[in-house]
């Protein structure tokens, strides 16, 4: 999962080719916007057949891929 979500932040929202650590900031190195982040939301949600509410949408559940594998390992077990 932690590859498959980086893979798609690299490739369809980043566009350029880098290296993210599993516990970097997202927002705050500048690696994902709000724009960004909708579009990794649309993505979570189709690849792993979830429903993100918008109180969700935090920076505990969003600000690195740690914390995103976790969130969605949570959400897909309700």
């Amino acid at each position: 999962m932690k590859e498959t979500i980086k893979r798609y932040i690299v490739e369809k929202i980043v566009g350029e080719e880098i290296d993210i650590a599993n516990d970097a900031s997202l927002f705050g190195e500048g690696i994902i916007d709000s724009l960004g982040n909708v579009k990794l939301i649309s993505f979570l949600e189709k690849q792993y057949n979830i429903t993100i509410e918008p109180g969700e949408i935090t920076t505990e559940n969003f600000d690195t891929v740690n914390q995103i594998v976790w969130f969605v390992e949570q959400k897909m077990k309700t």
